[in-house]
């Protein structure tokens, strides 16, 4: 289990967030909403471990952050940040490898790379200067990166994936392969999902709950139709909006 208490950040002396109390257990996927500004990144940053002073607030497994090794926290969370920017011509191959935590053999890096492009059909671009692909190649090859950290050639110990706006710069069909595959790993390896999210409706269909943030603090968390009311969303986004049912189920918003 991932579990916060109390948690408190200050950047550049401006409070961001203010007592935060959340956890997360493996096999769960939580979206986290709010408008922009409400503290959604850098909720994100503190749990993950890329705030310092948030990690004597922040657990895993019993353990605080601030007592794991950079090694340990690799094999145990991998994080997509909102926006990863990189000067030199890597190859696809080469950046994929990056996710390596342990030394393996040649031939087995070589299998390791092909796995992880596959699981976002990207295997032909394996040879491929890293800067002449798009923005929305480039962010399929960096999930593929990220969930092959913490999915392939590793046991059903508790894991944690942490995605912030990892869809963003993605077509309609790839938001929801991202999301299909995500949520497959959830169930299957044991993970625990952490997703920033502006689309209420990505949200809604592939969460198992939500947390909903303003002004750096969780105005609620609990399933999907819990906290996606009318009421609460209007109120949260300072905007009006219906919810109507999803023929297969789960909610859906509208402005009003």
């Amino acid at each position: 289990m991932l579990k916060v208490e109390q948690l408190n950040v200050s950047l550049q002396r401006k409070q961001i967030l203010f007592d935060i109390d959340f956890s997360i257990t493996p096999g769960t996927f939580i979206s986290v909403l709010g408008p922009n500004g409400a503290g959604k990144s850098t909720f994100l940053k503190a749990l993950s471990g890329d705030i310092d002073s948030a990690k004597k607030s922040v657990t895993i497994e019993g353990k605080l952050l601030q007592e794991y090794s950079s090694k340990e926290l690799a094999n145990l969370r991998s994080v997509m940040p909102q926006s990863i920017q990189l000067d030199f011509p890597f190859l696809v191959s080469e950046i994929i490898e990056m996710s390596l935590v342990n030394n393996i053999p040649h031939q087995a890096r070589a299998k390791y790379v092909e796995q992880a492009l596959e699981v976002f059909d990207v295997c032909h671009l394996k040879d491929r200067n890293y800067l002449t692909l798009s923005g929305g190649e480039q962010q399929r090859v960096q999930l593929a990166r990220v969930i092959a950290q913490i999915t392939i050639n590793k046991d059903d110990s508790p894991r944690y994936l942490f995605l912030d706006e990892c869809t963003a710069s993605l077509d309609l069909a790839h938001q929801h392969q991202v999301f299909e595959v995500v949520s497959s790993i959830v169930k299957e390896k044991n993970i625990a999902v952490i997703s920033v999210l502006h689309d209420l409706n990505l949200a809604s269909q592939y969460s198992d709950e939500l947390v909903l943030m303003q002004e750096g603090r969780i105005i609620n968390q609990g399933t999907v139709a819990e906290v996606l009311t009318e009421q609460q969303v209007s109120s949260v986004y300072g905007y009006p909006v219906k919810v109507i049912q999803h023929p297969k189920g789960w909610p859906m918003i509208i402005p009003a």
